[in-house]
């Protein structure tokens, strides 16, 4: 767990505290550690983004979409925001507000392969097919792991049969 580099020992180990609950599935026990910190801690952007991770978590993608646009706005750079209330976004159906919110991220986004697997996804459900093979195609030279993935994902189903040439 990455640490804000100002937080003195009892917020370290308090964020400690949250994010182990959080990887134990304890969301409501994390969602209250977070809630203990001190008001000028809460609004750290690794606060928020732990946040965003329980929201996710707990399905509650209007919460998450809620949260992480105000964080995007907030923290422009950090691509974590971005990607994460894609997720909330895709799982609420509006893949055109997802796919808006991908290509408004940082540059750096397009480093990632989650980025692109995230844009082809988008774009299959909103019918630009060729687009979605380009960037499933730039996803797998980032990360060939996701194929799998991909080959499974209802949100790509337009593109399923042509995976095998990628």
């Amino acid at each position: 767990m990455a640490n804000g580099p100002e937080w003195n020992a009892e917020v370290r180990e308090k964020m400690e505290a949250a994010h182990g609950f959080y990887e134990l599935g304890m969301h409501s026990d994390a969602w209250t550690v977070l809630d203990d910190l001190p008001p000028e801690d809460k609004a750290h952007p690794l606060v928020v983004l732990l946040r965003l991770d329980i929201l996710l978590a707990l399905e509650r993608w209007d919460d998450a979409v809620a949260l992480g646009t105000g964080a995007c706005r907030q923290w422009p750079i950090i691509d974590g925001f971005f990607l994460k209330t894609t997720t909330a976004l895709m799982e609420l159906n509006d893949h055109q507000k997802a796919m808006d919110l991908l290509l408004a991220g940082p540059e750096s986004l397009q480093q990632k392969a989650a980025y692109w697997y995230d844009l082809a996804c988008c774009q299959c459900r909103l019918g630009e097919v060729q687009k979605a093979k380009k960037s499933i195609s730039e996803c797998f030279d980032r990360d060939r792991i996701l194929r799998m993935r991909a080959l499974y994902d209802s949100d790509l189903e337009a593109i399923w049969e042509s995976l095998d040439n990628l």
